[in-house]
């Protein structure tokens, strides 16, 4: 049974995950899936998966347009479903609780997220 309200977009684009509010080492991983309100992301091999219930940041590399600065994209989530061993690797679905739209200034994600300008956007 479908469960989802809001339709996703398959997009793989490169992610990375810290637990909390970015106090945490960051976690490199692949979206397979977006939508407003959820996310699955292919967790990178060998790294510990979370667990049921635990929060994180995610920030998704966005493509560049000629039309705008480099962005990333900053997800406040829920670790929602675990499936270890999926035919892609490790999958973590994630609920989505808020979104914000980060100019990333031309420059490369950094290893420190707690580094990251502040939001310019938010959606609701």
């Amino acid at each position: 049974m479908e469960r989802r309200i809001k339709s996703r977009v398959d997009v793989q684009l490169t992610c990375f995950a810290a637990a909390g509010k970015l106090q945490a080492a960051p976690v490199r991983g692949f979206t397979e899936n977006v939508s407003r309100t959820g996310m699955l992301m292919r967790w990178v091999d060998g790294l510990p998966l979370p667990k049921l219930g635990s929060k994180l940041t995610i920030e998704v590399k966005l493509p560049e347009n000629s039309g705008f600065a480099p962005r990333i994209m900053r997800c406040r989530a829920t670790v929602v479903r675990v499936a270890t061993g999926a035919r892609k690797g490790d999958e973590v679905g994630l609920k989505i609780h808020s979104m914000q739209f980060i100019n990333a200034k031309g420059g490369p994600l950094v290893a420190d997220l707690a580094s990251m300008p502040v939001a310019s956007n938010r959606v609701s």
